[in-house]
């Protein structure tokens, strides 16, 4: 985001929603015992939300034009290929040349697929729905442009019936499909237009005592004195009930009170989100590792801290290593390509009349007789 619109306790809630992801992988290999609230659905729910978000907290009151739409796909292109089409890469070539038991299994008939971001193998099942969104997003986009510039809302109208279409056939459609995901896609775009048009500093006495609620009703679930029962993980993916809570915490802290500053703005949680794509990305193949090095021996929670503390280390790596340097590569490159600056019309120089010359030329700037 640009400074004038950065807010800073929503990448505290990417780097919480990545450990969510971090920790419900160790649990799976028995690192702790299995949580029915299952947190790594939650830490996946939370993405979808916030990327509805984000786009139209970003752009949802841009001009709709070439040149700004291109500049969406770049910045969105840019932002998830350099670190996801390396690790793509780096797992294919492990996998046919150095393990065949790798646990991202990328071979000769699916390597295609993934590099069009449309694999689903592991964790990397969740990158086309997101990908596809960003596609979605541009028909959005131009929905409320038309409505808001021209009063046109057919647009608007055929994409809300669309949307409304596939939230009813959500629990049918293909987990990699943005279809089967649409709810917390939406939910994030209706909070994100709503945020976008909040006027920073008001109203945050009342906002601070929502966060305090969601808060205290989080406790209580972990707790166990509120019971939720989330199903199986295909019914929590298609809950409409938990699309809602997801869009409620991200708009209540997206802004910056002193309660979310603490929470959500310390330095740890703030790097767990700047690297949360590298994180998820990353933390399952070191689990893996971790496990073949630790073989037989058991799986106490200090191996699990020292992995977690791996994972850290390898997505920040990662992050300022792969990410940001080809983050701009790839803006600089299509910046070039595709939005090619127009040349400049330098305008004939045309020689001044002599009278103009002599009016030029009086003294105390008057008029010369």
């Amino acid at each position: 985001m640009g400074t004038e619109q950065r807010i800073d306790s929503l990448t505290g809630i990417r780097g919480l929603a990545a450990l969510l992801v971090v920790y419900s992988h160790l649990a799976e290999y028995k690192f702790f015992p299995l949580s029915p609230l299952l947190p790594g659905e939650v830490g996946v729910m939370v993405f979808f939300t916030l990327s509805g978000f984000l786009m139209s907290f970003l752009y949802g009151e841009k001009d709709f034009n070439y040149g700004s739409v291109v500049h969406y796909g770049i910045s969105r292109f840019s932002r998830i290929a350099p670190a996801y089409l390396f690790i793509v890469v780096a797992s294919y070539l492990i996998y046919n040349l150095v393990d065949g038991q790798f646990v991202y299994a990328i071979t000769h008939q699916n390597l295609l697929r993934h590099l069009m971001f449309s694999g689903n193998v592991s964790a990397l099942w969740s990158i086309p729905p997101e990908v596809q969104f960003y596609g979605v997003f541009v028909g959005v986009w131009f929905a409320l442009w038309a409505f808001r510039t021209q009063g046109n809302a057919a647009f608007l109208v055929m994409i809300l019936v669309g949307v409304f279409a596939l939230m009813s056939y959500r629990s049918t459609l293909p987990g990699t499909f943005v279809g089967s995901k649409i709810h917390y896609f939406f939910t994030g775009v209706i909070f994100g237009l709503v945020r976008g048009r909040t006027t920073p500093g008001v109203g945050m006495a009342p906002l601070a005592v929502l966060q305090v609620a969601v808060l205290v009703a989080i406790g209580l679930v972990l707790a166990g004195v509120l019971h939720i029962d989330f199903g199986s993980k295909k019914h929590f993916y298609s809950s409409l009930e938990t699309a809602l809570f997801a869009g409620i915490v991200i708009f209540v802290f997206s802004f910056d009170t002193g309660l979310s500053k603490r929470l959500l703005g310390n330095r740890l949680i703030a790097m767990c989100g700047e690297c949360s794509f590298s994180m998820y990305l990353l933390n399952i193949p070191v689990i893996y590792v971790a496990l073949k090095l630790l073989g037989q021996q058991p799986h106490t929670p200090g191996v699990a801290a020292a992995t977690t503390l791996a994972i850290l280390a390898l997505a920040w790596l990662m992050y300022r290593t792969i990410e940001l340097p080809g983050s701009r590569l790839l803006r600089n490159l299509g910046t070039r390509l595709l939005l090619k600056p127009q040349p400049v019309v330098i305008a004939p120089v045309v020689e001044a009349p002599t009278s103009v010359i002599a009016l030029e030329a009086s003294p105390m700037g008057e008029p010369s007789k």
